[in-house]
């Protein structure tokens, strides 16, 4: 019963991202965030990611991710 349910459910999404409106979570931070830029300013000034983190209170992994989606390097 229960993997019925799943596929009907992924039925259901596959069908409304057809009809345009399934869109998901909207990002936590936009690129032009100033917490962001801020943590990015940091990591390039050599910071670790564990001391943004404590800093910006961005979490570690997050902002990671960010930084590997807006391809910020040192």
């Amino acid at each position: 019963e229960r993997k019925r349910i799943i596929e009907r459910q992924q039925q259901g999404i596959a069908l409304a991202k057809q009809q345009g409106k399934y869109h998901g979570r909207k990002p936590q931070y936009t690129q032009d965030d100033p917490r962001l830029q801020h943590a990015f300013q940091l990591y390039q000034t050599g910071m670790s990611d564990a001391d943004i983190a404590r800093t910006t209170g961005i979490k570690r992994t997050t902002f990671i991710r960010y930084r590997k989606k807006f391809k910020v390097q040192r």
